[in-house]
C-alpha cells in the first residue's frame, strides 16, 4: 500500500475554506498546545506531499526508502567534498548543510518557520507551470509542531565539525521527536521567513512504539489501528505525534503535531489577504538576487 501525506495527515486534520477558518485554526492550535509553547509551522502548496526531506527523497528509490545509515554516508560524503575539494574547512557542519539546503542541495534538514503567516503563504503560494504561467490550485497543508524544549544551539555537540548525530544513540534519535535549530542570519531569506530547521533520525520503532501512529484520532470507534514502519516511512522522514484538535481535553499534554488543509478554493482570497493586510509577497519572502533570478525573473 502507497502512503501518501492525504492518507496519513488527513484523518487528523481542520479544514480552511476562509481566511476566517484560518484565523479560528490557529488560535486553537495554540489553545490546545497549551500556554508557553513553542511551535514551529510548514506549509506545503500540495495537501497530498510527504513529509520528507530533500536528501531522503534523493536516496529513496521505487520500491526501497533509505535507511538512516543510507543519510549518514552520503553526509558525510558530502561534508568531505565540501573540505577537500571546495576548500569549506572552517564549517561547522551543521553551517555546512544548512548552506546546502539555502541553495537547494539534497540535506535531512526540513525548512520550518516560527511564523504561522510565513507558513501559510508557503502553503497557498502560487505556482507556477514549466513555461512560467500560473498553475492551477490544489488543497494545501499546514503542519505545526510542538518543539518545546527540543531547541539544539552550535555548541560543543552541535557545533563540531563531524555530524551531532552520527554516533547518537538510536533509540533515542530515531525514535524521538526531531530538534529545532535557529541558524544565524547566513542570508537575507532567514529573517525574512523566520526561519528554523527540524533536525531528526529516520523513524523506527522499538516495542511499542507505533502506538503514536493511529491511522485516525485516537479513540475512533471506526480506527483501523496504527501505521506499520513501512508506512510512517512513506509519509514522513521525522518522527511525528498527530493529534486531532477536536480533543481539547488534552491540551498542553504533550509534544504533538498538528494538521490543517487550505482548500484550493480559498487560497486566492487568502493570498490577497496576506499580501494587503501583512504584506507578504514573493519579494518579501525572497528578497536575495537569487530569489529575483529563480521567482521574480520567471513571472515579472
Amino acid at each position: 500500500m502507497t502512503i501518501d501525506g492525504s492518507q496519513f495527515f488527513g484523518p487528523w486534520e481542520e479544514v480552511v475554506e476562509t481566511w476566517s477558518d484560518w484565523s479560528d485554526a490557529v488560535d486553537l492550535i495554540e489553545r490546545v498546545a497549551g500556554s508557553g509553547q513553542q511551535l514551529a509551522w510548514r506549509g506545503v502548496a500540495n495537501a497530498s506531499y510527504s513529509l520528507h526531506s530533500s536528501l531522503y527523497r534523493r536516496l529513496a528509490s521505487p520500491g526501497k526508502l533509505p535507511e538512516e545509515k543510507d543519510l549518514v554516508r552520503f553526509e558525510e560524503r558530502l561534508l568531505r567534498t565540501a573540505r577537500a575539494a571546495w576548500r569549506f574547512d572552517q564549517m561547522p557542519a551543521m553551517e555546512l548543510l544548512a548552506h546546502v539546503q539555502h541553495f537547494g542541495g539534497p540535506t535531512r534538514l526540513l525548512d520550518v518557520t516560527f511564523s504561522p503567516l510565513i507558513a501559510l503563504w508557503f502553503a497557498v503560494e502560487e505556482r507556477l507551470d514549466p513555461d512560467g504561467r500560473p498553475a492551477a490550485d490544489t488543497d494545501g497543508r499546514l503542519i505545526a509542531f510542538n518543539v518545546t524544549g527540543r531547541s539544539v544551539e552550535l555548541d560543543a555537540v552541535w557545533g563540531g565539525r563531524d555530524l551531532p548525530w552520527a554516533t547518537k544513540d538510536p533509540s533515542e534519535w530515531r525514535r524521538g521527536l526531531p530538534y529545532i535549530w535557529r541558524p544565524p542570519s547566513y542570508n537575507e531569506r532567514i529573517p525574512a521567513q523566520n526561519s528554523a530547521f527540524l533536525v531528526g533520525g529516520v523513524p523506527m520503532f522499538g516495542a511499542g512504539d507505533n502506538s503514536k501512529y493511529y491511522r485516525k484520532g485516537r479513540g475512533a470507534a471506526s480506527s483501523p489501528g496504527f501505521w506499520r514502519i513501512a508506512e510512517v516511512r512513506q509519509a514522513t522522514s521525522i518522527n511525528t505525534r498527530l493529534n486531532t484538535l477536536k480533543r481539547t481535553a488534552i491540551e498542553g499534554v504533550t509534544p504533538a503535531t498538528y494538521t490543517v488543509r487550505i482548500t484550493a478554493a480559498a487560497k486566492r482570497e487568502i493570498r490577497r489577504r496576506l499580501e494587503t493586510t501583512h504584506g507578504l509577497s514573493v519579494a518579501s519572502i525572497y528578497p536575495d538576487l537569487y530569489g529575483f533570478a529563480t521567482r521574480g525573473a520567471v513571472h515579472p
